[in-house]
């Protein structure tokens, strides 16, 4: 902004200096539509910054509840918690259509719970099985969201 005004005022000035006739009165003028023109601009950033950007409210159906409880019919082994936690956050980082950023794993006793939030019902699903086949998973309850993505207005 500032290099646009010293321009335009550069030009003004240098307009008046080479004119022929009362250059103390072309001056004056030059100056005069400067400093109109400021003013406009001032009031215009004024304006724009002071307008309220209203926000579009999300869709009361964006957001699903996904609940699901599966349970491993097979014979589990014991094994440590943190084990099961560490090797399904693994699992999750390494499917590319999940964002494991979103999901949070809690295991207690072989009992896996996932919370967070993902895109649609298939990523969901495919989290689940992820987890109820990494061994000494007893059972997987999915308390994920279903956001769908936010919808660009222009």
């Amino acid at each position: 902004m500032r290099f646009i005004s010293s321009l335009l005022l550069t030009v003004m000035l240098s307009s008046t200096l080479f004119a022929k006739e009362n250059p103390s009165q072309q001056l004056d003028e030059a100056l005069q539509s400067f400093m109109l023109f400021l003013q406009k601009t001032q009031k215009s950033l004024k304006d724009i910054s002071q307008m309220e950007q209203k926000a579009v409210p999300e869709e009361a159906n964006s957001f699903q509840l996904f609940y699901k409880k599966l349970t491993n019919k097979a014979k589990v082994e014991n094994r440590s918690d943190l084990l099961i936690k560490t090797q399904i956050e693994y699992k999750l980082l390494r499917a590319k259509d999940i964002p494991s950023s979103l999901i949070l794993v809690l295991v207690r006793d072989g009992k896996v719970e996932l919370f967070g939030k993902v895109f649609d019902k298939k990523t969901a699903l495919k989290a689940m099985d992820l987890a109820l086949h990494v061994p000494g998973v007893k059972e997987v309850t999915s308390y994920l969201i279903i956001k769908e993505r936010a919808k660009i207005l222009l």
